[in-house]
């Protein structure tokens, strides 16, 4: 698995910077581990949230054709 590995360069606010490096210090992790879990993490989320908003626009849609009829 180790030739799986790509690297990714980003800019960061110095915030955000600090963010990281006080919870790496925190949970005694390194800052590389802490990027790795948060995009991890933060995929997931956006991934089920992108879901649930195209669901949404969907039913909206439905919704919207669907009254449309009922007013004719």
């Amino acid at each position: 698995m180790a030739g799986d590995t790509h690297h990714l360069q980003i800019r960061i606010t110095p915030e955000v910077r600090e963010k990281i490096r006080k919870l790496a210090n925190t949970h005694n992790r390194s800052t590389a581990d802490i990027v790795r879990t948060s995009l991890d993490l933060g995929l997931r989320l956006l991934a089920n949230l992108l879901e649930v908003q195209s669901e949404m626009v969907a039913e909206y849609i439905r919704l919207l054709k669907k009254d449309s009829r009922l007013r004719k």
